[in-house]
This record gives structure tokens, C-alpha cells and sequence, in this order.
């Protein structure tokens, strides 16, 4: 397994940081904290279950010193929100997805760049290699990560059936309303979005707003969205996950061995919620053709049209910073190894670099 250069350069700075934010938050003077974190999950949920063990997990394991209250089924507003609550001092932490990170830190959207996983056996072993460098990244931007775990390869679905690139630039196709990202995606094919937030979706579709999403199906299924669609076309466009993250500074005051057991802990449940969300992305989109949907597979002349688009997109990202030059390329050499091939040719030549992590 090759590491590049950049990567341990990056996690060698990134967890010194750590261990500096560590030694700092163990010599604050000691109090019972009570954490807040804000889930779009809904209570019930498998991630609500599996946090609520947790939680009582780390109150026994501190003695009460380390409790939890949370505010599941987005309660507390979008995920935006929730970071600007976090950020506000009114929120300790939040389960949120990679865009709303902005320019706090960018590169967690990495693994987001459009089709650049074939499959998931890919995203595992990039996985393996990457994770520990976007966590201490975001050490870096003031949020100690629990893990990060998956929802799934968003796929796209529809009222109308689309093939070609050229089929798609007639539908009406949603994109998560301030998701920059995602709208630049869309940019890259020539097909215009259409923002909206995720509870208008349904109505949209109902209404004819629009007739095209892409989610993984685990986020479809509960939303109802598949009730309104016909076409699924069997071709990832892009891996959608989330992280647990809390403010640095809400930790501080927490014994050592409190916040050790608190790390282990819940560090171990987004673990449990990762493996669990795999399984369920594999049977929603069983579940999906169980529904009626129609899969379009495609020839492979098709399916290397959408790619060779989507590298223009990936190419777009770097070029606006979205992730950064060498973020991207340590992913595509642990994807090339992965593959057996030569590492691809960076989309960066002729675009400038987005700044490196850190100082």
C-alpha cells in the first residue's frame, strides 16, 4: 500500500495538531458535560438506536461525567444549520453531510467526486487509506470526528427513461438546494438543475417541478421519492456519507480517560452504523426493483460517455477548490493501485491548484 508524500506530510501535521488539542483539553479543570447533536436522522432510526447504546455506554463508562442528548429528524434545522449552530456555541455536534464543510474544510467532499468509484470493493480500499487523513483534516478546521459513515452510491432515478448524456439534458433534474458541488456536477454535463430542498423533493416530483433525482436508495426508499419515479440507471454517480463531528472546544473540560472512552465508544458506533448502512444500501436497491422501478443498464460505449464527463466535472472541482490538487491526487493513486494501473494524469495542468491543507 503506497501513501503518498502529501498524504503523510498532511496526517503527520494534522494529528500533531490532535495531540496538541489533546494535551490542552486534558489540563482544562473537569465538569459533567452533556453533548447536543442534531440528526437529520428520524427517531428510530437505526443510527438513533445505535447512538442511544452508545450513549448510555459512555454515561457508564464515565460515571455520568459524559452524557448525550440528541435531536434527531433534523429538529434543529438542515445541516447547514445545524454547523452554524455548532459553530455558534448553541449545538455540541452533529451528524452532517461532507458539502456543508465549505471552505472550513473542503477536501472531506473528496470521496463525493463524481463516478470516480466504480464500486464499493473501491471505496473500501481507498477507505483504508484516506479516512485517517480527512479525520485529522478536520481536526485541523476544530472538529474531532467520530468516523465517517456511508449512505450509499447515489444513483439516478426518474419519470422518463435516459440512456445518453444527451437524454438526460431534457429532464428536469434536482440538485440539493446550496450544494455547490453537486450543481457544478451538473454543470460539467450541460444539464441545468434545479435547486430545492430535500422536503420539497416529493412535492416537486408530485407537481412535475421535476422528474429526475439521484440518492442512493436507502435515502429514496424512506422519503417515498421512488413512489413517484419509473427509471433507475444502474451506472454510481457519485458516494454519498456523512460524519459524526463535535466542536473541538465542547470537549474541553472532559477528563482524559473520559474523553478516551468517549472516542473508543462512539468511535465504535459510527463503525457499527457504517456496516450496517451497507447492508442496507445493497437490499433498498433490491427493494426498489421489488417496486416497480425499471433498470436501465447500459452498453459500455454509454457508460464511458458519462465517465469521460464526469472526469471534466472532477476536473471542475479541482479547479474551484472544491477538493484540492493533491487531495485528488493521492485518491486517484490509491484507486490506480487498487486497479493495477498507472496513476491517471491529474485533471490539474492546464487549471490552477487549489491551496494545500494547513499552514
Amino acid at each position: 500500500m503506497i501513501i503518498s508524500r502529501f498524504a503523510s506530510t498532511v496526517r503527520g501535521r494534522a494529528f500533531g495538531m490532535l495531540a496538541v488539542a489533546f494535551v490542552t483539553l486534558c489540563t482544562q479543570p473537569h465538569t459533567a458535560k452533556t453533548l447536543k447533536i442534531a440528526t437529520a436522522s428520524p427517531a428510530g432510526s437505526s443510527w438513533m438506536q445505535v447512538l442511544g447504546d452508545a450513549a448510555a455506554e459512555v454515561d457508564a463508562a464515565t460515571d455520568g461525567r459524559v452524557g448525550f442528548k440528541f435531536y434527531p429528524g433534523g429538529v434543529m434545522g438542515d445541516d447547514t444549520t445545524v454547523l452554524r449552530k455548532m459553530r455558534a456555541g448553541q449545538l455540541h455536534g452533529g451528524i452532517v453531510v461532507t458539502a456543508v464543510f465549505g471552505n472550513l474544510y473542503t477536501d472531506i467532499q473528496a470521496y463525493n467526486l463524481p463516478m470516480v468509484f466504480r464500486d464499493l470493493a473501491e471505496v473500501d480500499a481507498v477507505r483504508e487509506t484516506m479516512d485517517p487523513m480527512l479525520i485529522a483534516g478536520l481536526a485541523e478546521a476544530g472538529f474531532v470526528a467520530f468516523g465517517i459513515a456511508e449512505l450509499g452510491m447515489a444513483y439516478a432515478m426518474s419519470t422518463k427513461p435516459a440512456r445518453t448524456v444527451a437524454d438526460a439534458r431534457r429532464l428536469k433534474v434536482w440538485a440539493p438546494q446550496g450544494d455547490r458541488p453537486a450543481a457544478r456536477m451538473l454543470e460539467a454535463f450541460r444539464i441545468a438543475p434545479i435547486p430545492l430542498t430535500i422536503a420539497d423533493v416529493l412535492g416537486s416530483l408530485q407537481t412535475g417541478l421535476i422528474d429526475t433525482v439521484a440518492a442512493p436508495p436507502v435515502a429514496a426508499l424512506p422519503l417515498f421519492w421512488h413512489t413517484r419515479l419509473k427509471y433507475v440507471l444502474d451506472l454510481p454517480f457519485m458516494y454519498v456519507y456523512g460524519v459524526f463531528v463535535v466542536s473541538e472546544r465542547s470537549l474541553r473540560g472532559i477528563a482524559a480517560a473520559d474523553l478516551a472512552a468517549l472516542q473508543r465508544i462512539m468511535g465504535a458506533a459510527v463503525v457499527r452504523v457504517d456496516k450496517r448502512n451497507r447492508a442496507d444500501h445493497d437490499s433498498a436497491w433490491q427493494a426498489l426493483e421489488n417496486q416497480g422501478l425499471e433498470v436501465i443498464r447500459l452498453t459500455p460505449a454509454e457508460a464511458a460517455e458519462w465517465r469521460s464527463y464526469a472526469r471534466k466535472a472532477a476536473a471542475q472541482w479541482v479547479a474551484d477548490g472544491i477538493v484540492s490538487q493533491p487531495v485528488y491526487g493521492a485518491l486517484m493513486k490509491r484507486l490506480a493501485e487498487v486497479r493495477g494501473q498507472a496513476p491517471a494524469t491529474p485533471p490539474a495542468a492546464s487549471i490552477r491548484a487549489a491551496p494545500a491543507i494547513g499552514p
